[in-house]
């Protein structure tokens, strides 16, 4: 096969993608509510931008959760009654899967994205998830303001925060939630997860959670990452992709 006839085909195949995709998104009515079941238990998700955003289409497309299999890989180091921390929670899918499926017992998830932060409260109440608390702020080394520095529309999950400059973002720590108790902290903040691990230090040294953090190799991030783990006495158990690890104490 020519590369131009290839290049045809790959066209007209985004094309009928595309039509498959806008024909589910017109089933799901007015109300954009899509539901369906994961390892034997009903989801209903809000997909207002599900033609638009890559995480928001996946699970249209699929009718199932985004990155479904690194979550199953994940769940069994996460116990009923857990205590976990979502960090870059987006529109809560992994937060859904934590509450639904793991079963944990207190769940707080930030997302600094306004209208990003409005879908996932808006599927925590969809799946009557009680027990997680919404967090509409970036997590960095301190208290403070922060700017948008990215905002991706086709991935809207990869947006970018300038966090130490700004007055339009809240930016909180970990350590302000003076926790008690956290079993699983998950991190995926786009490039600011050493100061978002700054400002979570005393929690980790006291709490010592399991981490499933995401490091990007082809931006420089996973050599500090792994170096600022190990500075906290953690040590890597997994590779659960190519840029998610996860990390214990030990």
């Amino acid at each position: 096969m020519s590369d131009d006839l290839a290049a045809s085909f790959k066209a007209m195949n985004r094309k009928l993608e595309d039509l498959r995709v806008a024909t589910l998104y017109q089933a799901l009515g007015p109300e954009r509510i899509l539901e369906f079941p994961v390892f034997d238990t009903t989801f209903r998700m809000y997909l207002p931008y599900a033609t638009t955003d890559m995480v928001q289409r996946h699970i249209l497309a699929s009718a199932s959760l985004f990155e479904q299999a690194l979550l199953r890989r994940v769940q069994p180091h996460i116990a009923p009654g857990s205590v976990i921390v979502d960090a870059g929670a987006n529109i809560g899918n992994h937060t859904l899967f934590f509450g639904l499926v793991c079963g944990a017992a207190e769940i707080h998830a930030f997302e600094p994205l306004r209208t990003i932060f409005a879908i996932l409260e808006r599927n925590v109440a969809l799946n009557r998830l009680a027990n997680v608390h919404c967090h509409n702020a970036a997590l960095g080394a301190q208290e403070g303001r922060g700017s948008l520095a990215a905002f991706g529309v086709g991935n809207i999950a990869a947006s970018r925060f300038d966090l130490d400059a700004g007055s339009g973002y809240r930016v909180t720590t970990i350590d302000a939630l003076c926790l008690e108790r956290l079993d699983f902290l998950k991190i995926d903040v786009e490039g600011n997860q050493i100061p978002m691990l700054q400002g979570a230090r005393a929690t980790i040294r006291r709490l010592r959670p399991m981490v499933w953090i995401e490091l990007r190799p082809r931006q420089g991030e996973y050599e500090s990452g792994d170096a600022a783990m190990r500075d906290l006495g953690y040590r890597q158990v997994e590779t659960l992709s190519p840029t998610d690890f996860l990390y214990v104490a030990g």
